[in-house]
């Protein structure tokens, strides 16, 4: 395939958009910058724009991954199993899916609710969730005080906790009334584990609710709290866009 189509299908849209990336040198392939003309194999090629590998949707045997979004309810874990007999996320997948040999792509811890991927396509799940492409998670945090200014810079410049480097993208006010200073959307790139909680904390702030609301450039829409559905191949490639 001609790198140009690929990058039209998977990444911006547009055969011209791409043409132009390519020629202002912002492709690589294998690490090489690519040219107009240059062909491609999507199946084992990285393909990158400005550093950023590009998901490829399609497995190796050319079929698409099938691919659930979850809204996971409070008090389920995502694990495969568990030794304190809890209930999982797997425990919602209805039973025309739930033989497949499904994976998350990105966990929720239990009091956390929301936007889970699940898919049977190890190579796309490990694309969706590698941090070199920082593909972006939206929260909706509702805080235990108000958020002052001076504390909101800090966590967007980043703060150290136990060795690791937490940092929020973007902090966006959302609530409304009386809560006008107690409800944010929280966006990260990374994955630390419990991030969000463990960065308020270290400000003294608690976070009373935390709901998933948006992974890459899919929302959670159509989906009830402990339901999951099918995505179409256009959701998919939305999905793994880096937004």
């Amino acid at each position: 395939m001609r790198l140009q189509k690929f990058l039209a299908l998977q990444a911006v849209n547009s055969r011209r958009k791409a043409e132009e990336m390519i020629i202002s040198g912002e492709v690589t392939v294998n690490g090489t910058i690519a040219k107009i003309g240059t062909t491609v194999d999507p199946t084992c090629d990285i393909i990158a724009i400005n550093g950023n590998v590009i998901p490829k949707i399609a497995a190796i045997n050319g079929r698409r991954p099938l691919v659930l979004v979850l809204n996971k309810p409070v008090g389920y874990i995502c694990s495969h199993g568990d030794k304190y007999n809890r209930t999982t996320i797997f425990d919602l997948v209805p039973k025309e899916f739930a033989k497949k040999k499904l994976m998350f792509c990105g966990r929720l811890d239990k009091d956390t609710e929301g936007m889970v991927i699940l898919t049977d396509d190890g190579n796309f799940a490990q694309k969706l969730t590698h941090p070199s492409l920082g593909i972006k998670k939206h929260y909706e945090a509702v805080l235990s005080r108000p958020l002052e200014k001076n504390i909101r810079h800090l966590l967007l410049r980043g703060i150290e906790d136990s060795g690791e480097f937490l940092k929020f993208e973007k902090i966006i006010s959302i609530g409304r009334g009386n809560m006008k200073n107690f409800v944010f959307e929280i966006v990260l790139s990374q994955g630390r584990k419990n991030e969000i909680h463990r960065a308020f904390e270290n400000c003294g702030i608690f976070v009373k609710k935390l709901k998933r609301t948006r992974i890459g450039g899919l929302p959670l829409r159509g989906v009830s709290p402990g339901r999951c559905r099918k995505l179409d191949e256009k959701e998919i490639e939305i999905l793994a866009k880096t937004t």
